[in-house]
């Protein structure tokens, strides 16, 4: 099956470079845009160094001037994602430049935090329509930006089947520019693994109303930890038009993934009394034949027409098919302070569909000297789910020690079709509207959204939720240069669905529904080419902890959780040739209300006070850059405080240089992460498990502009 796989996505990319050229053969010169008498070509609506953009997607909304946005929201460019991803943590090494978002874990997994709360692909956004990611190493070679919204957006974001209460991630694909795009670009990603891209893009039609965009990749090969393989194909094609009266975009995208080896999580049991230091990050703590394979298909669909001046309706869309049909993997259990180990393998594949159907009015109208600005909208997802444990595969309680090479016998393949699980159901409105005075100066926001939530599961109880609950918000703009702004949110979401395929005992279950309160104070303010956002957060939301219970780790609801802290992030350039991105982060996280009296007041497993991150890319000319990366997370504690985990300190450095070879323009990229190739845990927000830190990587590309 995977050699058909294989040769069908290589002869898509020879199809798609085929494409390509005649594309640009019959290209038109490439137009440019003139601002105060500057000729500039690129983006017109990045922020000073081009990391970041001054416009934000705001779920239902729509997109708007960041300086007129009431919530901490940064949208991470293309050029931000090109430079600061990485083969290990995929597009999260990009993400994570906004202090509010961690990277939790890499390698197999997207994990994240926002605030401290745990976020994955399927909490993501694609186009602003939820659920279309899936929760492995998502690629990044056809995201044009990302915008992080941090705190209390719920209300705006329309309903979904999986909510994240910090915050949210909405993927923007790449379209096609008027200046249109032809690129060929060859990888060393580290080790001896290898990759392969092409990107064109091409508008036509009467006012280049028509556009294609087609990014396709090939990665294959070892990684730099030994013992993974990694390999992927995928194509994305992005289609769009846009008019006086309407605009419309559909994006159709293909992702296969073969993983041999991916790292995971080592959890702890109760006979640890002191972490071990950290192994060998470029070694492999699970058998070299586990693996995941598995395939991704996304389709989203915007349509946005306008019906007079003062009126437009929408209709929004989207289909995800995610079928992990290759599956034997397991996590260590670190048993004593030596570092020994056990380890057990499953073969539980699974698979789900997501659909999801959006439809709604937005306008404006004035009452008096008032602007109103609304949106009233109705969708309904669903999800069908496949999940089951292969009863004919055993591979239980093998051992290992994390300070020496471990290898294990291979026991055989399995296969297993798994059977059906549970479907949900999740039928939602919104009505938002954003009152304008004082020359749009003074904003208020308010809102309500409801929803009624099913989830069937195959010989369980049904299990049902509804709410409706507000969410508000006021800014004030008290110049060009300085805005303050204030929210507050309320949500009642689906229960949790406790992961298989992290260490829990009851993984499968299904967890009560939780509500949730946000609350935040900020203020966004220009300092000279620098844009900075400082902000105050307070969230609050019913626990789920993990427990140990017998040596065995389950998740539990227990309790509330509080999120406390502030941040500060930054972007722009300090100087004419210096473009930053950053920021720090203070978090107060802990339990409360417990069963166990004994932990109230502490702090959730995981959960570090203080993390920072920097970027920067110095441009000694026009033609080099040099990057440089800086990431610091502060210690924390796990198994409810017994066990302490070391804060550190990472950077990457790297450069860029433009060049030509026989007339065709070339970009070269070198890249080392973890330059001082540190070994170290990594911890993450509500999780007693830990992850190790991505080992010293360095990788190479090239570029060409045909």
């Amino acid at each position: 099956m995977f050699k058909s796989k294989k040769s069908l996505a290589m002869a898509i990319l020879c199809a798609v470079a085929s494409v390509g050229f005649v594309m640009t053969a019959n290209a038109e010169e490439r137009p440019s845009y003139e601002l105060d008498g500057i000729t500039v070509r690129g983006d017109k609506d990045v922020l000073p160094g081009g990391l970041a953009k001054s416009n934000a997607s705001i779920g239902i909304v729509g997109t708007g001037d960041i300086m007129e946005t009431p919530y901490t929201v940064m949208t991470v460019s293309e050029k931000a994602i090109k430079t600061f991803s990485n083969p290990y943590t995929g597009v999260m090494g990009a993400l994570s430049l906004d202090p509010s978002v961690r990277q939790d874990r890499g390698g197999t997994y997207t994990d994240l935090s926002i605030r401290g709360l745990y976020l994955s692909g399927h909490n993501m956004y694609v186009n602003g329509i939820p659920g279309m990611l899936c929760q492995s190493n998502i690629s990044y070679n056809w995201i044009d930006s990302a915008t992080i919204i941090s705190g209390p957006n719920l209300g705006v974001n329309g309903s979904t089947l999986n909510e994240s209460v910090g915050g949210s991630v909405n993927i923007e694909s790449k379209k096609a520019s008027d200046l249109g795009e032809a690129s060929v670009t060859l990888g060393y990603r580290g080790g001896f693994s290898f990759e392969q891209g092409l990107d064109i893009g091409r508008r036509f039609g009467k006012n280049n109303e028509y556009g294609i965009r087609i990014n396709a990749q090939n990665v294959n090969g070892e990684t730099a930890i030994e013992g993974e393989d990694l390999e992927r194909q995928n194509i994305f094609i992005n289609l769009d038009r846009e008019d006086d009266n309407s605009k419309t975009n559909l994006l159709l995208g293909y992702d296969h993934v073969n993983h041999k080896g991916g790292p995971g999580a080592f959890s702890f049991s109760d006979g640890v009394t002191k972490l071990p230091d950290a192994p060998a990050s470029d070694k492999l703590y699970k058998p070299d034949w586990s693996y995941n394979e598995y395939d991704n298909w996304v389709v989203t669909l915007n349509h946005e027409q306008k019906l007079n001046e003062n009126l437009s309706a929408f209709v929004n869309a989207g289909y995800h098919r995610e079928d992990w049909y290759g599956y034997i993997d397991g996590n260590p259990t670190i048993i004593n302070d030596a570092g020994d180990f056990k380890i057990s393998m499953t073969n539980y594949p699974l698979a789900l569909t997501k659909k999801y159907a959006g439809i709604g009015l937005k306008g404006n109208f004035k009452i008096g000297e008032v602007k109103n600005d609304f949106v009233i909208g109705a969708d309904k997802n669903w999800m069908n789910y496949w999940l089951e444990n292969n009863p004919n595969w055993s591979w239980k309680d093998h051992t290992g020690n994390i300070h020496v090479n471990n290898k294990w016998p291979n026991p055989g393949i399995a296969t297993w079709n798994p059977g059906h699980a549970n479907d949900t159901y999740m039928t939602g409105w919104h009505i938002v509207d954003t009152l304008k005075a004082f020359d749009d100066k003074l904003q208020i926001t308010l809102g309500l959204h409801g929803h009624k939530a099913k989830r069937i599961a195959d010989g369980k109880p049904d299990q049902e939720s509804d709410a409706i609950c507000p969410t508000y918000a006021v800014n004030y703009r008290i110049n060009e240069d300085v805005m303050v702004y204030a929210g507050h949110t309320e949500s009642f979401g689906m229960g949790t669905m406790v992961a298989t395929n992290k260490g829990y005992e009851n993984g499968g279950e299904m967890l009560d529904p939780a509500k949730s309160k946000q609350n935040e104070i900020g203020v966004r303010f220009k300092t000279g080419s620098l844009l900075n956002n400082i902000s105050f957060f307070d969230i609050s939301k019913e626990n789920t902890i993990d427990s140990i219970e017998g040596g065995k780790k389950y998740l539990r609801v227990d309790g509330e959780q509080s999120n406390k802290g502030f941040e500060w992030s930054f972007t722009g350039n300090v100087a004419k040739k210096w473009d930053l991105m950053g920021g720090v982060m203070y978090l107060d996280a802990t339990q409360e209300k417990t069963s166990d009296p004994k932990l109230d007041g502490k702090v959730v497993n995981g959960a570090s006070e203080w993390s920072s991150t920097l970027g920067v890319v110095y441009h000694p000319d026009d033609n080099t850059s040099l990057v440089g990366r800086f990431n610091y997370l502060d210690g924390s504690t796990i198994n409810n405080g017994a066990l302490e985990v070391p804060s550190y300190v990472t950077f990457d450095l790297g450069a860029s240089y433009k060049t030509k070879l026989n007339n065709t323009p070339v970009t070269l990229d070198l890249m080392c992460y973890n330059v001082a190739g540190k070994d170290y845990w990594n911890s993450r927000a509500g999780s007693s498990s830990l992850s190790l830190g991505a080992p010293r990587t360095i990788t190479l590309s090239a570029t060409f502009d045909i």
